[in-house]
């Protein structure tokens, strides 16, 4: 606000603006430039001598949430403060037979755009998701034939029925494979 002048003997009612600063909220004034509040806006002041009064500002701080996104362990969210950068958490989440790669900025993303441990500068809130690899390759089926059949299973070009035979692979340990068919025209499978 502009100067102000106070009359000896009565007291000054102080102007009510607040000043404004990126990044910043303004707290109250102080009596010295690294002061804490002393008088807010719209206070009296009684004392007859002239005074600076000087901003008080708090720097506004923005909230880093961690999803761990299928996971868990996510660490716990963090505090970001304007223009300050943040060190990200080095903890890193756990998830069976995947391998956590990063953070990601959504549920979906492929592509780490944070490691762990990483820097965040954005003067933003953020909710960071894991990023997960699988730690095995996803089971293969090769040679796979199909063949018209009749219904105990003989090649037929007439038939009703299909045969169908496969190889197949694992990184893992399966207890089941289950197949699954459906005409063109149905919407459930059998």
């Amino acid at each position: 606000p502009s100067s102000q002048t106070k009359w000896y003997g009565s007291y000054l009612t102080l102007s009510s603006t607040k000043p404004t600063r990126t990044g910043y909220t303004f707290q109250g004034w102080a009596t010295s430039a690294s002061g804490s509040v002393t008088y807010d806006p719209g206070d009296k002041y009684g004392i007859d001598k002239a005074i600076t009064l000087y901003a008080v500002w708090k720097a506004n701080t923005f909230t880093v949430k961690y999803n761990a996104n299928g996971g868990s362990g996510a660490p716990s969210n963090q505090t970001k403060t304007y223009g300050v950068a943040l060190t990200l958490s080095s903890t890193k989440p756990t998830r069976s037979k995947y391998t956590f790669k990063g953070w990601g900025t959504s549920a979906s993303a492929t592509t780490v755009s944070y490691a762990a441990g990483g820097s965040y500068t954005k003067n933003a809130a953020i909710t960071l998701y894991a990023v997960w690899e699988l730690a095995y390759r996803l089971p293969r089926i090769f040679n796979l034939i199909i063949e018209r059949s009749d219904e105990t299973g003989n090649q037929d070009d007439t038939g009703l029925y299909a045969f169908v035979r496969f190889d197949w692979e694992s990184d893992e340990e399966l207890t089941e494979i289950k197949v699954e068919w459906k005409s063109s025209s149905d919407d459930v499978w059998y």
